[in-house]
């Protein structure tokens, strides 16, 4: 019965340790560098902002969608 006991205490210590453990890993805060942000850029045609890794560049000039691209080319051929 004493024996019954104490691995029931052990068993609960481990467990009261582990759930700590895991608790104090979520309330850390996150490093100052973790934090990725990627520069937003103006598409030529519709003005819109999107990400720049999703930009597509031609030259210079910057589009949302290959679609922009063209309309832009069409309008300002020389």
């Amino acid at each position: 019965m004493f024996r019954t006991l104490i691995i029931i205490a052990a068993l609960l210590l481990v467990f009261l340790i582990i759930k700590n453990r895991l608790n104090s890993r979520r309330l850390q805060p996150k490093k100052p560098g973790s934090t990725t942000t990627d520069n937003m850029v103006k598409c030529l045609q519709c003005e819109t902002y999107i990400p720049r890794k999703e930009a597509i560049i031609s030259g210079t000039e910057i589009f949302c969608c290959k679609q922009h691209q063209r309309d832009w080319e069409k309008g300002h051929k020389n």
